[in-house]
């Protein structure tokens, strides 16, 4: 494992706090934010297993204070359901697979999500559309999730069709990655695959990302989150061309 210098730890801490900041204000953007950064750090398998614990305790966190919102979403059982056998699929890719594979794929989703966001800006989902896309969106997002570290790819242009109101938006995606995260974390200790270095790492990096989610939280309805979301997928589209370009140029 690399051994980092004080500047590349301060990288990380501000990736761990930007993420945690957008988290906090529309549920998303820590994973897609951090992950990349501590990849180009700390490669893509350590990377992934290092934001375990901060992804699980945001969105433990988010659905607590959110759980008020739990009606209005009635699709959420079904793509909890679905989205754990599908965790199970994408840890043992994690597992299995090779570094610059799981780079290469990272960085594809990456860029299918933005193109998605690009052509389809309005999508809506209603009915029985809405409850038929809901488990294949939960087992899909769930593999993403625990082979790369990021779900929202998938998740996300699911959530924004069904066009819910911000703080139920933030309930429903932290409600399914809680679900994921969770199952993720037992399957990769099933697996002896931390360890105890590997879980501090984990556990530090949830306190600069907890800390900004609160900040993020409180200013939901006083930031313009379409801005803040340009500005993380700039932030996106720059991480996977370095992610690309390190899985092709090595």
């Amino acid at each position: 494992m690399p051994e980092l210098a004080l500047e590349e730890l301060l990288i990380i801490a501000i990736a761990l706090g930007v993420g945690g900041l957008a988290k906090g204000m529309t549920g998303l953007g820590l994973p897609m934010v951090a992950v990349p950064v501590l990849a180009g750090f700390l490669g893509v398998e350590r990377a992934v297993m290092t934001m375990v614990l901060p992804i699980l305790v945001l969105n433990i966190w988010l659905m607590w204070t959110l759980r008020d919102q739990r009606s209005k979403v009635p699709e959420i059982p079904w793509m909890v359901g679905a989205s754990v056998p599908g965790v199970f699929l994408g840890a043992s890719i994690l597992y299995l697979a090779s570094e610059r594979l799981l780079a290469i794929v990272l960085g594809i989703w990456i860029f299918a999500y933005l193109v998605f966001r690009a052509l389809h800006p309005t999508m809506q989902l209603e009915g029985k559309r809405r409850k038929r896309a809901a488990p294949v969106v939960g087992f899909a997002a769930g593999s993403m999730q625990a082979a790369t570290g990021i779900s929202a790819p998938l998740l996300v242009p699911f959530v924004d069709a069904l066009r819910l109101e911000p703080r139920t938006y933030v309930f429903m995606v932290a409600t399914v990655f809680t679900a994921q995260t969770t199952t993720h974390f037992l399957v990769m200790l099933g697996l002896n695959a931390y360890s105890l270095e590997q879980l501090t790492e984990s556990f530090f990096a949830v306190i600069p990302a907890i800390a900004f989610a609160q900040i993020g939280s409180r200013l939901r309805d006083h930031v313009d989150a379409e801005l803040f979301g340009r500005v993380t997928r700039v932030i996106m589209f720059l991480m996977a061309c370095r992610l690309l370009y390190g899985a092709w140029a090595g």
